[in-house]
Order: C-alpha cells, then sequence, then structure tokens
C-alpha cells in the first residue's frame, strides 16, 4: 500500500451563525417533539408491530448447556480409563 501525505483539511464543523435564534428554537422544539413520539411508539407498539415482532420471534429455544457438560463428563471419564488402562497395560 502506498503511502500518502496526510490530510491537513478538517471536516466542516457547525457554525454558528447559521442559524439564528428562532431557528434553533425551532429546530430543538420539533427534535424533541420527535423524540417523544418515538419513545411513545416505542412504548406503545401497534397492532401491527406486535404481529410483527410475533412473528420474528424464535420458535426454537435454546438447549440448556446441561446437556453439553454430561457429555464432557462422559467423554473425559471414557479418556482417562483409556489412559489408566493404557498405563496399566505398559507397565
Amino acid at each position: 500500500m502506498a503511502v500518502q501525505p496526510k490530510h491537513n483539511d478538517h471536516p466542516a464543523h457547525y457554525d454558528v451563525p447559521d442559524m439564528t435564534n428562532e431557528q434553533r428554537h425551532r429546530f430543538t422544539s420539533v427534535a424533541n417533539k420527535a423524540q417523544v413520539r418515538k419513545e411513545q411508539l416505542e412504548e406503545h407498539p401497534s397492532i401491527i408491530e406486535t404481529a410483527k415482532r410475533a412473528a420474528l420471534k424464535p420458535v426454537v429455544r435454546a438447549r440448556p448447556n446441561k446437556i453439553n457438560k454430561v457429555r464432557y463428563a462422559i467423554w473425559l471419564c471414557t479418556f482417562l480409563a483409556v489412559g489408566l488402562w493404557l498405563m496399566y497395560m505398559a507397565g
């Protein structure tokens, strides 16, 4: 990969004179109302949203990890028994 010179140009930042005080107040009030609306929609989902969540909910439940632990213990005992048998036969 070729070495490139460091970029010296900075991205455009928010410039205060771009908006008047009235515009900033309107923007803030609209943004706050939108946030409240978003929170209300999350709290009280519509019928379609609840149906969508129910349809996308996974049907297959995750198996408990206990089965893997039992399988691990069985294989461990098997290998230990084989190892003891090999030591007995070699000695």
